[in-house]
């Protein structure tokens, strides 16, 4: 690739960004079902067999830790943010946003919770491997295809962990189970976090929670 490819003139950042879009069939970085999946067994250390409170306590840890993890993603994506919207005219930024699925309260978020010092994350160098350009709203589009497939990750966990609750409930109750976890004390949070999950993931075989890469249209 040449040089005066890599170094785009702003002004040309997002029509560079329609361009990523349609020449990879909308992304570099591709994730299969298989990958959230092995990402999910490895916070969990191989487990797949849950059946105690003591289990739910772990699964709840892993949840946490994942998140935690995957959020040093989310903080890579704010210098590029910052750049982009620093440098291009303002009907450029909304367009720049839109082409790679955020809104400005999504920025205003994400701002917020970037840390102001940020370790080298080896999830976003995974990203970015070997990726010429400098326009930041394709690296902020490659960074949501490795954050959402952590996401995807993240979801299988807690899918297990609301099973799991469901099935102990009766046995231990809501309010015994909601001391074991790390954030819901209280029963009724315990039950909403579950019920939160059903409506958005569904019940043990919905299709909604298999794991698949989607994008926003173009």
């Amino acid at each position: 690739m040449s040089a005066s490819a890599v170094r785009r003139d702003p002004r040309e950042w997002v029509e560079d960004m329609g361009w990523h879009r349609r020449m990879f069939d909308q992304s570099y970085f591709r994730w299969m079902p298989e990958d959230p999946m092995s990402l999910a067994l490895t916070w969990t250390k191989g487990r797949v067999l849950y059946e105690t409170p003591r289990h739910l306590r772990f699964l709840d840890e892993q949840f946490v830790a994942l998140r935690t993890y995957a959020a040093g993603i989310e903080h890579a994506m704010v210098p590029f943010l910052d750049d982009a919207q620093e440098r291009c005219s303002k009907d450029a930024w909304r367009s720049g946003l839109e082409l790679v699925g955020l809104t400005s309260d999504d920025v205003s978020l994400l701002r917020f919770y970037a840390p102001a010092q940020q370790a080298p994350h080896k999830e976003v160098r995974r990203a970015l491997r070997g990726w010429p350009l400098q326009n930041p709203f394709s690296r902020i589009w490659e960074l949501r295809q490795m954050r959402a497939m952590y996401a995807a990750a993240e979801n299988l966990l807690e899918d297990t962990f609301c099973d799991l609750a469901v099935e102990l409930a009766p046995k231990h109750g809501w309010q015994n189970l909601s001391q074991v976890t790390l954030y819901n004390n209280f029963a009724s949070g315990l039950q909403q976090r579950v019920d939160w999950q059903r409506e958005e993931r569904g019940e043990p075989g919905d299709p909604r929670r298999r794991p698949a890469q989607s994008y926003p249209a173009l």
